[in-house]
This record gives structure tokens, sequence and C-alpha cells, in this order.
């Protein structure tokens, strides 16, 4: 095996490892592969899995969330009795207890106005609200990843459509070489062939750049860092059906878990502003026991009850921190809701537009910049049409491509907003 080739075994090798790409002669996203069954390849649902599995962010809310189990255990616990020793009147020629008056009690705070009872509420109400951020920061994740997931792949074609492009332009630099040789073209036809070839190479440097990138950034929010990713299974562009603002507006109403999260807090403001009232209700402490009077040889018994008098500190400034705190939450409420409802009518409206858009690309926009490009080059074959109006064929399909592209990005990035807005994948929707 000579040099040229191992050098070409090593450099396919090397990208099907670190870039795990499909080099096919068709557009990955859009179109339907046949996939070898021996082949390993990463779908959309497994790359989700793997980050809600792997995800620092969500495995840390988690872990909070949890960890509030605990508060909840600690509020329900009543507090612990006091003992106490206690002895006096000892007299000073001879130290002990047998002239002293010497006493043994319990002593046991009661709570009162169902404290206890509200503590606990608060616990469970704020488990509840980090249960909720643990779902918003999984439908984040899900969101994110699957936006890298569709970077990644169009990224794949941007590289397939540069070097598709090289091998159209070194075409038809071939075809000017030939013409110039012939003397049918003028040296400057074979100078602006040789310029295009450039570009289109640099481009397809650009392009591979560009799909290392977005390879590193899906291995990121996957938790996968430094693993190699398999090939990709490409997303058909043809699941996106019409769909109605209204029940949109409805679904996220009533599932996005941060707006629930957000309710909740409202009503754990609430409970927040009678727990601090209750507080004015002083607790009673509760005391027996029993003393013993060495001198008389007299035993005796001891109860009490002990409370504060609410005269100076009635908790009048934490009732009202609470209240106004119970104020914000509201107003927080709204404006969560408002800018929800801003982002789904952000997302629907670029739904709408590149769902057409795309629909245009793929049944005239680039069937008819191909055509182009064939009428052109058989015309310059033949002498009719110069190098520039080729030239210009070419751009022309290139940017109809790159153009293509990027809408179909955008219409998978507004899928992606629209079900992490409203909880509910696009095809489930009724």
């Amino acid at each position: 095996m000579n040099f040229h080739k191992i050098l070409s075994l090593t450099i396919h090798i090397f990208i099907a490892t670190h870039f795990a790409t499909s080099f096919n002669n068709t557009l990955v996203i859009a179109s339907d592969l046949e996939f070898k069954q021996e082949e390993k390849y990463l779908t959309i649902e497994d790359a989700v899995t793997i980050a809600i599995t792997n995800n620092p962010i969500i495995l840390s809310k988690k872990h909070t969330a949890e960890a509030a189990q605990g508060k909840i255990k600690q509020a329900k616990l009543i507090p612990n009795p006091e003992i106490t020793l206690f002895t006096e009147e000892m007299p000073t020629e001879k130290i002990g207890l047998h002239q002293s008056q010497n006493m043994v009690s319990l002593s046991q705070k009661l709570e009162i106005g169902g404290k206890r009872g509200l503590r606990t509420d608060v616990a469970k109400k704020e488990k509840n609200i980090l249960n909720l951020e643990t779902q918003t920061a999984i439908l984040n994740i899900t969101a994110q990843t699957k936006k890298a997931f569709f970077d990644l792949l169009t990224a794949q074609d941007e590289l397939n459509l540069a070097k598709k492009n090289v091998e159209i332009v070194m075409k038809s630099k071939n075809l000017s070489d030939k013409k110039f040789k012939a003397g049918e073209i003028s040296k400057l036809g074979v100078l602006k062939a040789e310029v295009e070839l450039s570009n289109a190479k640099t481009n397809v440097v650009e392009a591979e750049r560009n799909m290392f990138d977005a390879t590193k950034r899906l291995q990121t929010v996957m938790g996968t860092t430094g693993m190699p990713l398999q090939k990709l299974v490409p997303v058909s562009a043809t699941g996106a059906p019409p769909l109605k603002l209204e029940k949109l507006e409805e679904l996220l109403l009533k599932n996005y878990p941060a707006l629930q999260a957000q309710k909740n807090v409202v009503t754990l403001s609430l409970l927040k502003v009678k727990e601090a009232k209750r507080k004015n209700i002083p607790d009673v402490d509760v005391s027996l026991g029993y003393k013993r009077l060495s001198v008389t040889d007299d035993d005796t018994i001891q109860a009490g009850i002990s409370l504060p008098l609410p005269f100076f500190n009635r908790n009048q400034g934490n009732i009202i921190e609470a209240e106004k705190l119970s104020h914000k939450a509201k107003d927080d409420e709204a404006a969560v809701r408002h800018e929800l409802l801003l982002q789904l009518d952000n997302a629907y409206s670029l739904y709408a537009s590149t769902r057409e858009l795309v629909r245009s690309f793929i049944d005239a926009i680039v069937p008819q910049a191909e055509e182009s490009l064939k009428m052109s080059k058989q015309g310059y074959e033949h002498g009719e049409y110069d190098f520039l109006e080729v030239l210009d064929a070419q751009r022309t399909l290139i940017n109809a491509n790159a153009s293509y592209l990027k809408a179909l990005n955008n219409l998978f990035t507004s899928m992606t907003e629209i079900e992490r807005l409203v909880g509910v994948k696009i095809s489930d929707i009724k």
C-alpha cells in the first residue's frame, strides 16, 4: 500500500471517528435513507435520553428536589423536651446534697395555632416547586439537545453541499481548460474558473470547522464530551402539520412546568403570610418537676406554665414582609406568563413562515436552480453561453441550497421551541 492510499485511509478514519458524518450525495435532513443493520446510529430520541441521564444541570435539580424531602420531615418534628437539674441552699461549710433543696423538672414547648402544620405545608409546597423546576430543566435540556442535533445535521448537509460544489466547479474548470486549449475562450475564463474553485475549497474547510463545532455542542449538552458520536439518523421535514395559536396557548397555560411553579410560588407566599401571622400567637412551655426539701425531709411536686406576653414583638415586621412578597409573587407570575406567551408567539410565527418556505424550496426553488445550472452548462458546452452565466447558475444553486438548509433548520428550531413550551409533541397536537 503506497503513501497516498495510507493517507487517504487515515483521513477517512479520522473523520468517521471525530465527526461521525454521513457523506452521501443528498441532503440528509430531509431525505429518507436506508441504514445498514450492522452499523449503529444515533436517533434524536436517543440523544435526548442520554442528555437527560447525563446532563449535570438536571442531576443537580433532581438532587435539590430530593433534599427537600428532609426539610418536610424536619418540619413535622415537635420540639425536644428539656430536663433541668437544680439545687439551692447548699451550705458552704459542708458541700453536699443532704442539706440542700434539690429539684428535677421536665419541660415541653407546645406550639400553638397550628404552626407545625403550616410549617409542614410550606415545606411540601417548596418541594413541589423544586420538582416543577426539575421538569422545566428537563424540557430546556431536551430542547437544547434537539437544537444541537439539528445543527449538526445541518452542518453535515452544508459540508456535503460544499463538497458537491467543489465537484461541480471542478467539472466547469476542466471544461474551461479544454476550451482554452482549443482556443475557444481566453485565459480570463480559465482564471475565473480557478478562482471559483479556490472559493469552493475554502467553503469546504469552513464547513468542516462548523461541523466540528456543532459536534462539540451536541456532545456537551448530552454530557458525553470526549466520546465519539455515532452517525446521526436524519429527521424528516414532513411531520410539520398546520397549527392553531389558540390551541398552543391553551396547552402552554396548562402544561408548562415553569408557569405552574410560579403559580405554586404565589400559593407558597400566601402560606408564608399565614405562617407569619400565626407566629404572633405565643407558644406555651409546660413544666413538671420534683423537689426534695432536705431540711424538712419533704417531697414536693412542682408544675408550671409559661408563655411570652406579646406586648412589643408581635412579628409585625415579618408579617409586612410576607404580605409584600406575596404581591411580588403574583406580579412575577403574570410577568412569566406574558413572557412565555410572547416566546410561543415568536416560535409560532417562525414555524408558520418556514413551514411554507421549506415546501417551496423542495417543490420549486431548488429543482429550478438545478435545471438552470444544467441548461447553462449545456449551453456553455455548445458555445451558446459564456462562463459567467455558468458561474451565476452555480451560485444560484449554492445559495438556494444554503437558504433551504437555513429554512429547514429554522423550521426544526421553531418546532423544538413550540414542543418545549406546550409540553406536547407537535405530531400529538389535535
